[in-house]
């Protein structure tokens, strides 16, 4: 599954190397895309201030969340529940409800737009990173920020958890993936490669390596 500036988004065949849905029901980019783990829907971020969650039996959108007033720059799905997390330019992380299509917490406390926010594998902490390189870690069940470190001065684009959820791996502006380790409040590594800003990363959960893109046109994974 892949999304784009061109609004769409499209899901491909990987045995055939083919296009087999292509959804057209943005207005703006969409700058991110997650699936649910049961794989029978996924969800959308755009720049439209939406996010939508489409139902891939049917092809159709199910539903959109309204509530962000600006753009919806990441999603993700908490594992393995009804929740799904959005990371907004608004300066908001959001909680919603599947099955009302409502928003069911806001947690507030970044300065710049946020670029990317990722649940670890329990589920029951989010951290998010922003503009000026700020991560912070959210307690979803106490509903408050649990800790924040400075990785600036550039803009942090992408953040994901290890299969621990204590080391925390984040894309900066500057060419360069932090990781950072939560437990220990400190910076364990500076992976440096990438020629201009890395856009995403990926931990691999069970082999430990990393994936990065960037917007130097390379992907890079690291051990």
């Amino acid at each position: 599954m892949t999304c784009s500036g061109d609004a769409q988004v499209k899901v491909w065949d990987i045995a055939n190397y083919s296009c087999v849905l292509t959804l057209k029901d943005h207005s703006q980019a969409v700058w991110d895309v997650d699936f649910h783990d049961t794989g029978d829907f996924f969800a959308s971020a755009s720049m439209d201030h939406l996010a939508k969650i489409f139902d891939i039996n049917v092809g159709k959108c199910r539903t959109s969340l309204r509530g962000h007033v600006d753009s919806v720059n990441a999603v993700q799905f908490q594992p393995y529940s009804n929740i799904v997390s959005t990371a907004s330019a608004d300066k908001t992380v959001s909680l919603w409800d599947l099955r009302t299509s409502l928003c069911v917490q806001t947690f507030f406390g970044h300065n710049n737009a946020v670029n990317d926010m990722a649940f670890n594998l329990v589920g029951d902490k989010i951290a998010s990173c922003d503009s000026d390189g700020i991560v912070k870690i959210w307690d979803v069940r106490m509903v408050k920020e649990k800790s924040q470190f400075d990785s600036g001065p550039y803009a942090a684009n992408a953040i994901d958890f290890d299969g621990s959820g204590k080391i925390l791996g984040i894309g900066l502006d500057k060419g360069e993936v932090k990781i950072y380790n939560e437990a220990m409040d400190k910076v364990e590594a500076t992976l440096k490669g990438h020629e201009d800003s890395v856009l995403d990363i990926v931990f691999d959960k069970k082999s430990k390596s990393i994936f990065t893109s960037g917007a130097d046109c390379t992907f890079r994974i690291w051990q």
